[in-house]
């Protein structure tokens, strides 16, 4: 879920942004040790993390506690209103195979001890695409499945003062703002889907997914950070051309909140300085501000991070559980890795079963050979999908159906030239 990075061969070789003419090696055969699953508190909900070789449903269950969700093959990220502090719970599968078991006494499992453990999951199986790699467990963390991409090394604060929030303008120019919203899913009862596109250190897919879009009439939402904004002028020329919704990933796209609990060095003015400087970027390219979207790096964010952004114009739009399309994974990723075909194949299947306000997470950068890129599928994904009777919708839209105010992203003009240094001659329409 990207920055102004200025990276050597080896590391670009396993980020998101990069791309390469040469196809995948060939995935190991040696098998990884099944990994452990863990849990952390993410203010009210509980976040519980790990991998699965095989679709099945998950069971939380303890005294007072009974929850179940239905998750497929691959890594799982699933968020789920706490259950009481103290109480002795367990995760199991339909099958009846407990994946383990925890007191929730503290704020995640390296707090608590955990009173067992998983059995062995069954043998993986062969996924179902013939070109992709059968997924293996792979060890996890807190975190959502980590990202080979450079991180940011934190900028001072500025040297200026953030003006006062026009949220809290007598005006009520942002309705709503303080909320910290967080947007992951739209309706569940309409065939409406956001594919969100964000574009961090790499241009690589831009121009086959933008002509794909553009073909189709398709408009999005896509998330840039400033240095993208800064690399890759004539592709944010062309979004912007093209109608798509901007929303801003941040200008170096840092770690704020590692395991979803901020990082103290990430104060209200640094947050809010990455954000500014993200959409001053874009405002001295294109002469308008960015849409009032924005989606945190890696997914890492808080409720008082989300605060503070909302202070500046910016609501939050991550992505639904089990959406991520790991479309950035390459072929070094072997337990994460699947073809483009098969990624799309999957996301399908999901549409299917859970797909109503299923927002996508996708990326302009790959760093995979061009034959084995989602994108290389992407229309005719598209076409069968509405054929079906989805329809494909902005982060606006989204947001406006789940009956969320809409902001006007023009009221943040005053704000950007009082927090930086963009000359009032660059204002001028789209």
């Amino acid at each position: 879920m990207n920055r102004a990075h200025r990276l050597s061969p080896l590391l670009l070789a396993g980020l998101l942004a990069c791309g390469t003419s040469k196809p995948p090696a060939a995935p190991s055969t040696a098998k990884a040790e099944p990994a452990p699953w863990s849990w952390h508190r993410m203010g009210d909900y509980m976040v519980i993390d790990g991998e699965l070789d095989h679709p099945t449903e998950l069971t939380l269950s303890g005294p007072s506690t009974r929850i179940t969700t239905a998750a497929d093959f691959g890594p799982v990220h699933w968020e789920l209103r706490s259950p009481l502090k103290g109480e002795p719970v367990t995760l199991k599968d339909a099958e009846g195979r407990v994946y383990a078991s925890w007191v929730l006494k503290g704020n995640s499992s390296d707090e608590a001890p955990v009173v067992a453990r998983a059995v062995t999951p069954p043998a993986p199986r062969v996924a179902a695409a013939p070109s992709a790699p059968a997924p293996a467990p792979s060890p996890r963390s807190a975190s959502p499945a980590p990202r080979p991409r450079e991180t940011a090394t934190l900028r001072p604060p500025p040297a200026r003062p953030i003006p006062p929030p026009a949220s809290h303008d007598a005006n009520g120019l942002w309705p709503g703002a303080g909320e910290a919203f967080n947007l992951t899913r739209g309706p569940r009862n309409q065939k409406v889907i956001l594919l969100s596109f964000d574009g961090g250190s790499s241009d690589e897919a831009a121009d086959e997914i933008l002509s794909t879009l553009e073909s189709r009439h398709l408009r999005t939402t896509i998330f840039l950070t400033g240095a993208f904004i800064e690399r890759f002028p004539e592709v944010v020329r062309r979004i912007v051309a093209d109608g798509h919704e901007v929303g801003n990933h941040t200008f170096d796209h840092p770690h704020f909140a590692p395991n979803y609990r901020r990082d103290p060095r990430w104060n209200e003015g640094r947050v809010q300085d990455e954000l500014l400087r993200a959409d001053q970027a874009f405002f001295r390219l294109t002469g308008r501000p960015m849409d009032p979207l924005w989606r945190s790096p890696y997914g890492e964010n808080t409720k008082e991070i989300r605060a503070w952004a909302e202070e500046v114009g910016f609501r939050h739009v991550g992505w639904s559980e089990g959406a991520d399309s790991l479309d950035w994974a390459t072929a070094q990723d072997r337990r994460l890795y699947r073809s483009g075909g098969a990624i799309l194949d999957k996301l399908h299947a999901r549409m299917e079963h859970d797909g109503d306000g299923l927002i996508v997470l996708m990326h302009l950068g790959s760093g995979r050979p061009e034959e084995d890129r989602p994108a290389a599928r992407l229309g005719a994904f598209i076409d069968k999908a509405r054929a079906e009777g989805w329809r494909f919708v902005t982060a606006s839209e989204m947001l406006r159906l789940m009956g969320q105010p809409a902001w006007d992203r023009d009221h943040r003009v005053a704000l950007l030239r009082s927090a930086g240094s963009v000359g009032a001659s660059t204002a001028g329409g789209r």
